[in-house]
């Protein structure tokens, strides 16, 4: 059975907020068999954007983004920081500013404080602070999320 590229569209955006279902739970929260199922929807929210009606290098380094801090939050740095790269890169090679690219380095700061590197950490973190973001909105969600859970004792 073969998927029409509009209905991927759907999926991704589905399995994407089916993700944040969970996600936006306190961390204490999120039980094991959460955790599984978050890291479900988001696998499957990068499937489907990456074959989505429309899609956009903006949507695979959200798509990235995302796996990123599903395995932050399941405390498994080595898997967020390969998704964090992937983000980065996707950033860099499509010229994604703004937003997409204090995300990045947050995704980045998170996943090195998962790992126990702070000075990357840091490194990362201020430059996802000093990411110039031309949206008010947009540099206040920026800054809240940066303000928030988990970082693992770094030092912000």
């Amino acid at each position: 059975m073969s998927i029409d590229p509009a209905t991927h569209r759907k999926l991704a955006v589905d399995a994407n907020n089916a993700t944040w279902e969970i996600l936006g739970k306190e961390l204490t929260e999120i039980s094991d068999d959460d955790a599984e199922e978050m890291t479900r929807r988001a696998y499957a929210a990068a499937y489907h954007w990456q074959r989505a009606e429309g899609a956009s290098p903006a949507n695979e380094a959200r798509a990235s983004w995302l796996l990123s801090r599903v395995w932050v939050v399941r405390q498994n740095g080595e898997l967020a920081l390969h998704h964090a790269r992937r983000c980065l890169a996707v950033c860099e090679s499509a010229g994604l500013v703004d937003f997409d690219l204090a995300y990045a380095h947050e995704a980045l700061a998170r996943s090195f404080a998962a790992l126990g590197n702070a000075e990357q950490a840091r490194h990362h973190l201020a430059i996802a602070r000093e990411v110039p973001i031309t949206d008010t909105e947009d540099r206040k969600l920026v800054e809240a999320d940066l303000a928030g859970e988990p970082w693992f004792g770094l030092g912000k």
